[in-house]
């Protein structure tokens, strides 16, 4: 094949190339790249989701701190009834310990306080200490001016509303003109009693009233015990032979007074020692013949 042009052409040729080369710019680096998706990806981001509209995250919120109940020192309760807070306002775990510092303290019965007359009628009255020394419960406030109930103060119900207990409870009592007819009125209320009985309770557990039964001797026990053992026996016959237990008439006059007391009578007609502790032998308060067992 013939070429064009000579050798000298053909260096000129290839000096034409390398400035060619030479004066074009260099490829951008990779990382320029790399940022210019990151900023074309940011703006079609930035286009979808309003970025100046997102809220910076919440903190939780705190569970409520039980402000309303009273900060106190059990050593320091107030004594006067017109400063005291009502025993509902303190936690339901602490109210018996309040109950108890207060049993302790007793109720605030200022004899030698000179107390404030005030005009009722057509005379001035003030509370009188004599009532203060005849009544355990009353107690009176110097801050008020009033008089409380102990009693009620320490155990009332607080959702009882009874007329003539929010005088001695909450508001005071201040009617010092009709004196021992209202407190004996208060005193003999179903609130009061209920309240009196819950404190003779609280500073005396052993006042129950099963502990208040009369006592019974070990001779007692041991004859309740025989009387006992011989009704067993006759329930587990009749139980074990599937027999009635009442009869249709079991007074003494009936011919026929049920299986169970005519079984009883027949152990003790055959028995001087069964016959000697039932039936008319027993006490009335326990005596057989009033056992009434129904199947």
């Amino acid at each position: 094949m013939k070429r064009n042009g000579d050798i000298a052409s053909l260096f000129r040729k290839h000096e034409a190339k390398k400035l060619a080369v030479a004066s074009s710019p260099p490829p951008a680096p990779a990382t320029k790249v790399i940022e210019e998706e990151d900023q074309d990806q940011s703006s079609v981001l930035s286009e979808a989701i309003d970025v100046d509209n997102i809220l910076p995250p919440q903190p939780q919120p705190q569970p409520p701190t039980p402000s309303s109940l009273p900060v106190y020192d059990i050593n320091r309760l107030p004594h006067d009834p017109g400063e005291r807070l009502p025993i509902a306002s303190y936690d339901i775990n602490d109210q018996d310990a309040i109950r108890r510092a207060y049993v302790l303290k007793k109720p605030f019965k200022p004899i030698n306080h000179e107390f404030p007359k005030r005009k009722i009628g057509n005379r001035y009255r003030s509370c009188s200490p004599v009532w203060l020394y005849n009544y355990d419960w009353l107690e009176y406030s110097i801050k008020g001016n009033a008089a409380f109930c102990f009693f009620c103060y320490l155990f009332k119900n607080p959702n009882c509303k009874a007329k003539g207990t929010i005088a001695f409870t909450v508001k005071g009592w201040r009617n010092w003109n009709i004196g021992d007819k209202s407190l004996l009125k208060h005193m003999g209320s179903k609130v009061h009693k209920l309240a009196e009985e819950k404190y003779i309770g609280f500073i005396n557990p052993n006042a129950a009233i099963d502990n208040q039964i009369e006592k019974w001797s070990d001779e007692d026990r041991h004859l309740y015990k025989i009387r006992l053992t011989y009704t067993l026996r006759c329930i587990k016959f009749l139980l074990h032979q599937g027999m009635a237990f009442r009869g249709h008439d079991e007074s003494e006059e009936s011919s026929n007074r049920g299986n169970f007391i005519e079984l009883l009578k027949f152990l003790a007609a055959n028995s001087e020692e069964v016959n000697k502790y039932v039936l008319k032998n027993a006490p009335g308060n326990c005596s057989l013949t009033s056992l009434k067992i129904q199947m």
